[in-house]
C-alpha cells in the first residue's frame, strides 16, 4: 500500500535511485541518494555545493560524475506535482524501510499535506520568543514546513539560522532534515546555525539536552511522534524475521522473545522513569513524547503534535487529556481518518492534529473539527465548553461530533442516561473474556467431540444473531467465512475447545444463556455495536466479550440486547469508538433511563425475544422481524425524548443502510430503515411524517428493513 505522496513522487524516486548509482557507484544506496539530494538542494538554493559540504565539514568521496544534471531532471520531476520543493525533498530524503521495521519504529512518515496544515494552523499563533523543536523529526518535513509559514528572505533566515531545532536516531534522517531545509535559504552561515541545533539523540532518554537548549522553553513544539506501543509479539518478530504470515495464523514453531523482551524492558525503565501521565496499561512512544513535549514549551509556547485518535478516548490516556486540559489555554482538535492516503496504512486509520496554547489564563472552549467520510475536514468548527465537556464526558474523552446540532444532541442525550458502568446505576456489568484465541489455541481441536463445546468467534455475531456467518476455511485474518440466511443458520465454527481446557468459572458461564458482543467495529461500518444473545452449550473467544449482570433477571440482559442494538444507541457509540469496543468504552456508553418493569420496557424486552428467536426459524418473515426492530428503535428514541428531527440527525450517520434493498423511483439508494423508524416515532409522537408513505411505497416495492448489505448481496438474506 503507497501513500498519495509516495505515487506523487515516484517518478522523483526512480530517477533520484538511478543519479544515486550513477553519481556514487561504490556508495550505499542512502549515501548516493542524499548526495544527489544535497546537489538538488543546491540548485534550489543558489549555494555552491562544494562549499555545502565544507561549511558542513562533510567529507564525499568517490563521486564518479557531477550531480548536477541529475539534479536538474529530479526538480523537473517534483514541480510536476503539487509538492513544494522543500517538503518533497524531506521526502525523498527519507531512508527505506522493511515493513517490519516500519512498524518496530512507528515511522509512518509525514505527509506533506498534514506537514503544510500542521505549520499553517500553528506558526501564526506562535507570540513567545524560543526554539521551534521537533523532537522526533525525521528528514524535517515538519521543520521545512514551519519555515515556509515565515516570508522567504531575512525573516525566514533567522528563524531558520536561530530557532528551527530538531532531533532523531537517525544521522541520515538528519542529513535530510539539513538539506531539505537548506533548500530554503541562500546563505550557507545559516544553514550552519541550523546544523548546530540538529541533535542526533533519542529525545526520551535525552531531557536534558532541551533544557539546555530552551532554558525558558520552546516556543513552538510541533511534531509526528512515533505511534508504537512498547511490547513485542511473536507476530512482529516473526515479520521483522521475513516470515510471511497473516495476523491470526497458527506459530509452526515457538518464537523465542526472551531477547526482546528483556532490551525493551531496560529501554521502557530508561525513558518512562519520571514521567507522570502515562496511565496503566502498556507504554506507547506517542504518549511519552506528548509528555515531552507538554514539558518542553514555554509558558505561551504552541504544541502542535500529529497523534493517534486514542489520545481523545482511551482510558490509557485520561491523565494526558486532563494534563492538556489544565495546561492548555486554547486547544483545537482536528479528527482526521487516513481516507486521503496520508500514510502508507488502513484507509479507515484515524489520527488527530493537536493545536495547544501552553498558558494560563481563562481557558477558552476547544475548537473540534471532525473529517467527513471523504476525509476533508469542515471549515467550521464546533466550539465544545469544557465545562459542559466535563459533565458528559467525565474522563474527558471527546465525542467526535461533526456539528452543533449533533453536539447538542450528544450533550442532551448524555445528560439524560445513565453509563453502563455507573456503579449506582442499574447494568453494573460483569464482563468475561472466556477463552483466548492466542493463549488457549494450542488446545483448540478442529474437529467436534463430546468433551468439546463450539468455539463462538467475532464473526459470528451481528445484532441479535449469535451464528450470523459460518466458518469455511482458512485462519486468521485470511480465513473464509459465508454470512447465513436468518431462518437457516446452523453454527458452523472453527475451532472446539475441550472441557478440561476451561476454567471453572468458564465452564459455569457456559451452562447459562448470556450477553455477548463484537468487540471489533468500526465508526464507518454498516453498525457499530452488535450484540447478541448467546445460549448455553458454546464458549466464546476473546473477541466475543460476555456481560452477565449483578441482578434484573433474563428481563434485564434483554432490554440491554434492545438497547444496545438500538440506532440511538449505536450513534452514541460511534461518537466516541475506533476500532474496538472494548470493557472500558462500554462502562463509558450512555443509555436512556428505561426499566424492564416500566410499560415501555415490557414492550422492548417482548420485541428483543421475538427478534432473537427468529434467527433459525424457518417460518421467520423477514418483513415482519424489521417491523420489530423499527418498533424498537422507536420506543427506545421516544423515551430518551428524541423528536423526528433529532431522529434525522442520527439516521444521516448510517450511510451504507439498505444498499441491498431497490430504491423508490428516481433515487439512488434506499432509505427503508430510516424511513420505518421515523415511520414508527412519528406515531408515537403523534405527529404526520412523510416517512409513513414512503414506508408503503418501499414495501410495496419490495424492500425491507435491517438486513444488512452483505447479507442480502451474498444471498444470505
Amino acid at each position: 500500500m503507497k501513500s498519495v505522496e509516495q505515487r506523487l513522487l515516484s517518478p522523483a524516486d526512480r530517477l533520484l535511485a538511478a543519479a544515486a548509482s550513477a553519481v556514487l557507484p561504490g556508495a550505499n544506496q542512502t549515501e548516493g541518494r542524499l548526495t544527489v539530494l544535497e546537489s538538488v538542494a543546491s540548485v534550489v538554493a543558489g549555494w555552491q555545493l562544494d562549499e555545502f559540504w565544507a561549511a558542513m565539514d562533510q567529507g564525499v568521496s568517490g563521486i564518479r560524475s557531477d550531480p548536477t544534471p541529475w539534479a536538474y531532471q529530479i526538480l523537473e520531476s517534483i514541480a510536476a506535482t503539487p509538492i513544494p520543493t522543500a517538503l518533497a525533498l524531506a521526502a525523498l530524503s527519507r531512508e527505506v524501510l522493511p515493513a517490519g521495521q516500519q512498524r518496530s519504529t512507528g515511522a509512518y512518515y509525514t505527509d506533506w499535506r498534514l506537514a503544510e496544515m500542521l505549520a499553517d494552523a500553528s506558526v501564526p499563533k506562535v507570540k513567545v520568543d524560543g526554539p521551534w523543536v521537533d523532537a522526533a523529526c525525521g528528514t524535517g518535513v515538519l521543520l521545512a514546513a514551519a519555515a515556509l509559514q515565515v516570508p522567504a528572505g531575512r525573516h525566514r533566515d533567522t528563524v531558520i539560522r536561530d530557532k528551527l531545532s530538531g532531533a532523531d536516531l537517525s544521522r541520515n534522517a538528519l542529513r535530510g532534515a539539513r538539506l531539505s531545509v537548506a533548500s530554503l535559504t541562500s546563505e550557507l552561515s545559516v544553514v550552519q546555525g541550523f546544523t548546530r541545533r540538529l541533535l542526533l539523540q533519542d529525545s526520551l532518554r535525552s531531557r536534558d539536552s532541551w533544557q539546555a537548549l530552551a532554558p525558558a522553553g520552546a516556543g513552538l513544539v510541533i511534531g509526528n511522534p512515533p505511534w508504537e506501543k512498547l511490547r513485542v509479539s511473536r507476530h512482529e518478530v516473526a515479520k521483522s524475521n521475513g516470515v510471511n504470515r497473516a495476523y491470526g495464523q497458527s506459530f509452526e514453531r515457538d518464537v523465542d522473545l526472551s531477547k526482546d523482551r528483556t532490551r525493551l524492558l531496560s529501554y521502557i525503565e530508561q525513558v518512562a522513569t519520571g514521567t507522570r501521565l502515562q496511565g496503566r496499561g502498556e507504554h506507547d512512544l506517542y504518549k511519552l513524547f506528548l509528555e515531552l513535549g507538554m514539558g518542553i514549551a514555554a509558558e505561551g509556547g504552541v504544541l502542535a503534535l500529529l497523534l493517534p485518535a486514542g489520545l481523545i478516548r482511551s482510558q490509557g490516556t485520561e491523565g494526558l487529556r486532563r494534563e492538556l486540559n489544565t495546561v492548555a489555554r486554547d486547544l483545537s482538535i482536528s479528527v482526521i481518518e487516513n481516507r486521503a492516503s496520508n500514510f502508507a496504512i488502513d484507509t479507515r486509520f484515524k489520527f488527530l492534529s493537536v493545536v495547544a496554547t501552553i498558558a494560563d489564563g481563562q481557558r477558552r472552549p476547544i475548537s473540534l473539527k471532525v473529517a467527513d467520510r471523504t476525509g476533508t475536514l469542515p471549515d467550521d468548527p464546533v466550539t465544545m465548553g469544557r465545562a459542559k465537556l466535563a459533565k458528559v464526558r467525565q474522563d474527558f474523552s471527546i465525542p467526535e461530533v461533526r456539528t452543533v446540532e449533533e453536539w447538542d444532541l450528544y450533550a442532551r442525550l448524555a445528560m439524560n442516561a445513565t453509563t453502563v458502568g455507573d456503579p449506582n446505576g442499574p447494568w453494573r456489568p460483569q464482563y468475561s473474556r472466556e477463552v483466548d484465541m492466542t493463549l488457549d489455541r494450542k488446545s483448540f481441536l478442529p474437529t467436534h467431540s463430546q468433551e468439546s463445546l463450539p468455539l463462538l468467534e467475532g464473526r459470528h455475531v451481528a445484532q441479535y444473531r449469535w451464528r450470523a456467518k459460518s466458518y469455511e476455511s482458512g485462519e486468521g485474518r485470511s480465513a473464509i467465512w459465508r454470512p447465513q440466511p436468518l431462518s437457516r443458520s446452523p453454527l458452523k465454527t472453527q475451532w472446539y475447545v475441550p472441557l478440561r481446557a476451561m476454567r471453572r468459572t468458564t465452564l459455569e458461564r457456559t451452562t447459562t444463556s448470556r450477553i455477548g458482543f463484537c468487540d471489533i467495529t468500526g465508526q464507518t461500518n454498516e453498525r457499530s455495536l452488535l450484540v447478541a444473545r448467546v445460549p448455553d452449550g458454546v464458549v466464546c473467544g476473546n473477541k466475543v466479550p460476555t456481560l452477565a449482570f449483578h441482578d434484573g433477571g433474563a428481563e434485564r440482559e434483554d432490554l440491554f440486547l434492545a438497547l444496545a442494538n438500538s440506532l440511538v444507541v449505536d450513534w452514541m457509540l460511534r461518537r466516541i469508538v475506533t476500532t474496538t469496543v472494548n470493557f472500558f468504552l462500554l462502562d463509558t456508553l450512555v443509555l436512556p433511563r428505561i426499566s424492564e418493569d416500566s410499560e415501555v420496557g415490557r414492550e422492548i424486552v417482548d420485541l428483543a425475544r421475538r427478534i432473537t428467536a427468529a434467527e433459525g426459524n424457518l417460518s421467520a418473515d423477514l418483513l415482519i422481524v424489521g417491523q420489530w426492530r423499527a418498533r424498537s428503535d422507536a420506543l427506545i428514541a421516544a423515551s430518551w425524548g428524541l423528536s423526528t428531527a433529532d431522529m434525522e440527525i442520527v439516521l444521516r450517520d448510517f450511510p451504507l443502510l439498505d444498499r441491498g434493498q431497490p430504491a423508490l423511483e428516481g433515487e439512488s439508494s434506499s432509505t427503508v430503515t430510516a424511513d420505518s423508524v421515523l415511520a414508527e416515532l412519528s406515531v408515537l409522537l403523534g405527529e404526520q411524517h412523510p416517512s409513513t408513505e414512503r414506508c408503503e411505497n418501499e414495501r410495496q416495492a419490495g424492500a425491507i428493513p435491517y438486513i444488512p448489505a452483505e447479507f442480502h448481496l451474498k444471498g444470505a438474506a
